[in-house]
């Protein structure tokens, strides 16, 4: 129960770092909605009907857009159950992605993806274990206050029965003291106003639960990579097929 206070603690915090982007995000699409609609007000009688309707399809459109955003976020902060089913790697990564797309573009970062072809899914709880790589994404941004390059890779060991997930960032890296007590319970190098050391602590409890591990390597200066190995699921499953990560799609400001 402890475990589980713990992780939901977490998640809110995590929900809390989101609504800042999302916040910053919502700008453009109330704007332009904004905009429309009082252009719209101001010229009606001199449009033609066929602006008219371009400019509603404009409006339906930024509205559909700004309700995505929030969507994604409720939908996240959502509580639900611990269940474990068959999940599809890629899909994991793509959810983590759309979740920190607002706080990638706030950075500045480039993202890249290496993705080894025909996956095996993994076995566990989908919320969790997207809680886990957005924690490890939040990290990386925070790592790179001057932007950089995060790259997410999807590898499968030879010979091995399990599925490794890689967050590297190029950020500023930890010495061997920090990187030593990185995973212990309260221990963080952030400023008591942005950190509690809690959530690398609280994402190696989750995928401990799942049977894996967090490894993590690190140097001054270059970076630091957060490796999550995960066992292979072991019941037959039907997954989703899920499309190629492209980087592009998340628009750098």
């Amino acid at each position: 129960q402890r475990q589980e206070l713990l992780v939901r603690a977490h998640k809110l915090k995590a929900v809390g770092t989101l609504t800042a982007g999302v916040a910053h995000e919502l700008n453009n699409p109330m704007n332009n909605i904004m905009l429309t609609a009082s252009s719209l007000q101001e010229d009606y009688t001199d449009l033609t009907d066929e602006d008219r309707l371009d400019m509603v399809k404009d409006l339906v459109g930024e509205s559909e857009r700004a309700q995505k955003i929030v969507r994604n976020l409720l939908d996240f902060a959502r509580e639900s159950t611990f269940q474990l089913q068959p999940v599809n790697p890629q899909r994991l990564v793509e959810e983590t992605l759309r979740l920190a797309t607002n706080q990638i573009k706030l950075a500045k970062v480039k993202v890249r993806g290496e993705i080894d072809s025909n996956l095996p899914p993994v076995y566990g709880d989908f919320q969790q274990l997207t809680q886990v790589m957005l924690n490890l994404v939040l990290n990386a941004l925070d790592a790179m206050p001057n932007g950089g390059t995060l790259t997410i890779a999807l590898r499968t060991p030879s010979g091995r029965d399990q599925i490794a997930m890689e967050v590297t960032d190029t950020g500023i890296g930890m010495p061997e003291q920090v990187r030593a007590n990185v995973f212990d319970p309260f221990f963080t190098t952030k400023s008591a106003a942005t950190g509690t050391g809690l959530g690398l602590s609280v994402s190696l409890g989750i995928i401990r639960q799942h049977g894996g591990d967090i490894l993590v390597r690190s140097k001054v200066g270059e970076g630091t990579t957060f490796t999550i190995q995960l066992p292979v699921a072991m019941v037959p499953a039907m997954i989703p097929e899920s499309k190629e990560i492209d980087p592009d799609e998340i628009p750098i400001q």
